[in-house]
């Protein structure tokens, strides 16, 4: 399902972000599971309908936040184009968002 409404765009550095935790959960885990957790983590920008859908990030308070597990994906919206700008695990130190 992709989303017609806005024009999605990932930075370099959520790209890695997603490239660094799939690595790390196919170590840990399995390259199944890790496969599952990358794909919501990409897809899921795909449900924001508005704006505002989603909250502040306490941390970036230039983004916005979806949480899927225990990630979270921050986003900026800039007319009708979505940017992706970093992809953490939120067990990790919260100001490498900040970066």
């Amino acid at each position: 399902m992709s989303n017609s409404k806005f024009k999605i765009f990932w930075t370099t550095n959520a790209k890695e972000d997603l490239k660094e935790i799939y690595v790390s959960l196919k170590n840990k885990t399995s390259k199944e599971t890790a496969l599952k957790i990358r794909d919501e983590l990409f897809s899921c920008i795909d449900e924001i309908v508005f704006a505002e859908q989603f909250q502040l990030d306490e941390y970036r308070l230039d983004c916005r936040r979806i949480i899927i597990r225990n990630f979270k994906v921050l986003y900026q919206i800039q007319e009708n184009s979505i940017f992706v700008v970093r992809v953490f695990n939120s067990y990790q130190n919260p100001m490498k968002s900040l970066k």
